[in-house]
Parts: structure tokens; sequence; C-alpha cells
């Protein structure tokens, strides 16, 4: 590997001699660029001539120079390098070294091009192979503990592993039997019982039982667990294990949206006696009842290998591969080979590539401002908020800066936005303003801190605010956060405001209410003492209505206790576009715009046709190589 190297410092150094023409040179010379000495340079220079590399005409005579042949162009050689590290699956490697040599954006285009090849979808050759997609991810991901689950990522990976009492589908709006195949409670809504499947087997084999789902519900409430989303349980006076099939929870008070809590990825049902026995080394690779199982390997990345029993049907992959290209994002490019599907925020005029398809929606939830109304400083006042909520107009942000931010939100749900048009909350003055930037000269020179994500998607945002902002007589000190450190604690403690756009899960109903009442990793955070124990006292008030249309009137009221008392202010509902070959069968995404692995599938190729062959009347597309 090192000789490599040598020779692509060599091709760098003399880039300038015209290709096909010898480079004459001292081996003193040499020695001097490939910072050695001229014993080892006589070493390079053989290993290189028997390799067919370069060939080397020595000088005849002291003091005449020598003369060195190149056989390959740097892109050649770096091509031929860089395609046998992805031969031995060594892409890391393979990006690393196209990062330092590829001296032109065109150069690291076409060998990026080259090296995805090997990502994306190998279809199964003989009986011995597998049929694979191959995926690159440039982040660890941060846990595989249910109950510690915060980030998209490891929620979408939670799924591919573990299984819920119920799930919830967002396109019937509904629920649907998952582990359990059947439910009821009583006419009060506090005692809820759970009859569960038989025959549903856990990774390593053994049944599932209810006592397995007790022990992960009490585990979810623990104290020493401490999980985020241990709010969402925490009227479960008593978890009672009825027979090894069946599981009754009773609770402190009616709960008609019970089942809701328990489709989320934090239920998750864990194998008792594993997690019991050495939860760090458990947790280190978990199994549950899911449809794929996990194998980690170090440095290269995570395999989830189809469950081959899987109780609602094996997955029609073999294998999904998750390879770890650490620190490298600008790498992982979109190619026919690599990512099949792309969820990303639209951009006006933009076209899928020939054969891609695409499909446009309106995100489910919407960009927000959160003030901090604990903590002392400016914004205690409640008129400097006002002014804030009436400078930043979410109208004036999605006309002026437009792309994929689709509609001013007034809501949290695009659907309401669009049916209460312009923010309702905005006081007639406000209104008056809008058109324009206030000048209020009592709060000239304020200064406030805004903490977001670190992320493209934002920065225009964070330009506009600041901008629209100063002119207001506002000063905003940006600071910017990694996605592991945002939303902690100590950053919400410390901002004034926080920009943050919410994803609405599958459950938008469970989504709300961890916005209202979750207090790690949400806004509930920055609320004071008095809101919270209001929202807590209305939340309480909704999940005893057992009449939906009366629900969602108390849903609206939290919404207006928010915003009327400039708690948050909404910005905008974003429209996303999600692409994909079609070659790609069986697609669903989730809430969150990733590939439901379970269902995804891929046609076959015709080897006399040169493309894939559908079983419909589709048109005849190529295949994913």
């Amino acid at each position: 590997m090192q000789i490599t190297h040598h020779y692509l410092e060599l091709c760098r150094a003399y880039d300038a001699v015209p290709q096909g023409l010898p480079v004459s040179l001292t081996l003193e010379e040499l020695a001097e660029r490939l910072h050695c000495t001229v014993r080892n340079v006589k070493l390079v220079i053989r290993k290189m001539s028997e390799a067919g590399w370069i060939t080397w005409v020595p000088g005849r005579g002291r003091g005449n120079k020598s003369e060195l042949h190149f056989h390959y162009t740097l892109e050649e050689m770096l091509m031929k390098q860089t395609a046998e590290f992805a031969e031995k699956e060594q892409y890391q490697h393979a990006f690393e070294w196209i990062h330092q040599y590829a001296d032109t954006p065109l150069m690291k285009e076409q060998l990026l091009q080259h090296v995805s090849r090997y990502f994306g979808y190998k279809a199964k050759d003989t009986e011995q192979d597998a049929d694979v997609l191959r995926l690159p991810i440039n982040k660890t991901y941060r846990t595989f503990d249910p109950a510690a689950l915060l980030f998209a990522n490891d929620v979408h990976l939670s799924r591919q592993l573990f299984d819920t009492i119920v799930r919830y589908d967002r396109a019937a709006g509904d629920f649907v039997p998952s582990l359990a195949h059947h439910w009821e409670s009583d006419e009060t809504c506090t005692i809820w019982t759970f009859y569960l499947r038989k025959g549903v087997l856990f990774h390593h084999g053994r049944e599932l039982e209810a006592a397995d789902a007790a022990y992960s519900i009490r585990r979810l409430l623990s104290p020493e667990v401490f999980s985020p989303q241990r709010w969402m349980l925490e009227d479960v006076r008593h978890i009672r294990v009825l027979s090894r099939m069946a599981i009754q929870f009773v609770l402190d008070k009616p709960h008609v949206l019970f089942p809701h809590c328990l489709t989320s990825p934090a239920a998750a049902v864990l194998p008792r006696e594993l997690c019991e026995a050495d939860p760090a080394v458990y947790f280190a690779c978990p199994v549950g009842t899911g449809p794929f199982r996990l194998e980690i390997r170090p440095g290269y990345g995570y395999l989830l290998h189809a469950n081959e029993r899987y109780y609602l049907g094996r997955p029609f992959l073999d294998v999904v591969e998750h390879i770890l290209l650490r620190d490298s994002p600008e790498l992982v490019v979109m190619t026919d080979a690599c990512n099949m599907v792309q969820r990303a925020p639209y951009t006006p005029g933009s076209k899928p590539q020939h054969d891609w398809q695409a499909v446009e929606c309106i995100s489910s939830g919407c960009a927000l401002l959160s003030f901090n109304r604990r903590k002392e400083g400016p914004l205690q006042d409640a008129g400097l908020r006002r002014y804030v909520r009436s400078v930043i107009q979410a109208c004036a942000m999605v006309e002026e800066l437009g792309e994929s931010r689709a509609i001013a939100a007034a809501s949290f749900l695009p659907d309401k936005s669009l049916q209460l048009g312009s923010n309702p909350y905005l006081e007639e003055k406000e209104k008056e303003t809008a058109a324009g930037v206030p000048y209020a000269s009592a709060y000239a020179g304020t200064e406030l801190t805004l903490h977001c994500k670190d992320s493209y998607k934002t920065y225009e945002d964070i330009d506009w605010i600041v901008n629209r902002c100063l002119k207001a007589g506002l000063r905003i000190k940006v600071m910017l956060h990694e996605r592991d450190e945002f939303l902690t604690p100590d950053v919400m403690d410390e901002a004034d405001l926080v920009l943050y756009e919410v994803v609405l899960d599958e459950s938008e109903t469970l989504s709300l209410l961890e916005l209202f009442m979750q207090e790690e990793g949400s806004i509930r955070r920055m609320f004071d003492d008095p809101l919270r124990a209001e929202l807590s006292r209305r939340v309480a008030e909704l999940l005893a209505e057992p009449d939906p249309r009366k629900r969602l009137d108390l849903f609206d009221k939290l919404e207006s206790l928010l915003t009327e008392d400039s708690a948050i202010h909404f910005l905008y509902h974003r429209r996303m576009q999600t692409t994909y070959h079609k070659s790609v069968r069986g697609l669903r995404l989730n809430a969150f715009g990733h590939i439901d692995y379970r269902h995804i599938w891929f046609e076959p190729q015709d080897p006399l046709a040169g493309h894939t062959a559908s079983a419909d009347t589709s048109p005849m597309f190529r295949t994913i190589h």
C-alpha cells in the first residue's frame, strides 16, 4: 500500500509534465520528493517497475539525469486502488484515498461514482448468495436501548429489531395487531387487557411470553433506567400477568389513548432473562422479535439479517448492510447504485434522474421557535416575547425564503394550518405590521441567544432570523450544536430561543403528547412551572375524554395555550421530496422518511433483455447494478 502512496505522490508532483512524456530527474531529487533515502528510492523504483507501473531509464554517467515513464495517470491508479479496497469491503479506506488524492471536483465525482457501484442492491446469483441491500451511513447509532431512544435514526433501527404490543397504522388511522392479536378495556378505560400471539420467537429462539412484556414496561418505568419516555406510562399502577400469553394494565385514572403509548418504540418488548442478566452486554448487540437481527462488525458497520421466522412474514431481503463511512458525509453520494431512495427538502425545478421517480408531500410537523420561560433574563417580559413573534413573521419567512418551506404554520399539523390560514393568534396590531419589520425602541439593543442543530437545512432560516431581528433592533447570537448535543438539558437551560423542527411519528397523537409532556429532549423543558402544571392538567382531561371530537377540541386548546402565552412560535411546514429508482418495489416510508426494510424488494434482471422484468403491465426498467 505504501508503494501506491509513493506512486500517487509522484504523479501529483510531476502533473505539469504532459501525459506520455518522460520525467527527467536524479535519484537524489526523487529521494527528496518521497522523503526517504536514495537506497530506499532504488527499492521503490524496482517494485514499481516489477508491478508494471513505470519504466525507469537510468542516466548514463555521473550527473546525467534518469528518465521516469508513468504508465498510469493519477486517476487511473487511484481508480485501481479504490476498486481493490471496495472489493475487500474496505470502503472507509477507499473514500479516504479519494478525499486525499482526488485533485479536482470532476475526478472526485468520477471516483465516487465508481466506488458507489459496490453499494446498493446485489441480487442473489446462486442459492449460496444473498439478496443484499448495502447502504452508507456516516454516524454510529447512539443507543440500542428502546428506553433511551431520542433520535430518529435510532428509532428506525430499533423498529427493525424489536416489536411493540400493538402498532399504529398511519394510513388506516387505526391500531393493528402486533405482538398482541386482541385487546380490550373496561368501561372506565382504567383496566386494559392484551392477549399476545402464540409462536412469536425472539431472535435467540425462545418464545415470547406475557412476562417479557411485563418486564419491559416495568423497566421503562424504573427510576434506575430513567427513560425519557417514562411519562407515557406514569398512570400505570399495576401490571398483571394473567397467563402465559395475557397481560393486564391497571391505571390510576382513565386513559382512552393508552394503546397509543404501547405503540411507542420505547415500549418494545425485550427478552427478560437476557436483559436482566447483564444489560450492558445485552444492549451491546440486542436481540428482539423484529423482522431483522443485528450483527455488528467493528470498523465496518451494521448488518441486519432477515428473521427467517418473523411472525408477520419474512423480509424479502436477506441482509441490509449499513456501511460506516465515518466523518465523510460529503462522500456519501446518491447514484443509481447507491441510495435507491432519498428523502430531502424539496427544491423548485428539481427533476428526478433517468429511471427515477419523485413523490412530494408536506411533512407532518413543523419548524418552530421555542421561548425559554424558565431562564432569568429579558424573555421573562411577555411584551418582548410578543415583539419577537411579531418580528419573525412566518408568512414573511415562507414568502422570502421559499424553497422547501411550503406553508406558514399556525399549528403542529399542516392540514390544520391550511384550514386556519395565516396565524390566528396574532393581535390586530401585529397583523398591521406583518408586511414590514416592526421597530420598538424599548427593546432596541436586546441580545438573545438562538440555539439550533448544526444542519444545512437551518442555515438559511438562521440568517433570515438574525437579519430580520437586527432591523428590529434585536441582536441574535447563534449557537450551533451537533445532533447528540442539541436539546440536551444544558443547551435548553442556556438558550433564550431554540429553533426546532418537529417531525411527528406514525402516531401523531403520541408525538403531540410527547411535545406537551416529555421532559428530556423536548421543548417542555423550557416551559415555566405554571405552564407545565396547566399542560399536565389539560392533558389528563384529554386522556379521560372518550369523545374523539371533544379530544380534538382539547388538542386545539393545548396548542392555543402555548401560542397565546408565547411559549412557542410556529414558523412553517416543509415540503419534502422522495426520489426512488423504478426497480424498487414494496416501498414504504415512515414519518421520518426511512425505508421499511421488511417490505422492500427489487425487480429481477432479465439477462436476455438487459433490464428488469416486471410481472405487471408497467414499462421495463433497468435494474440497479
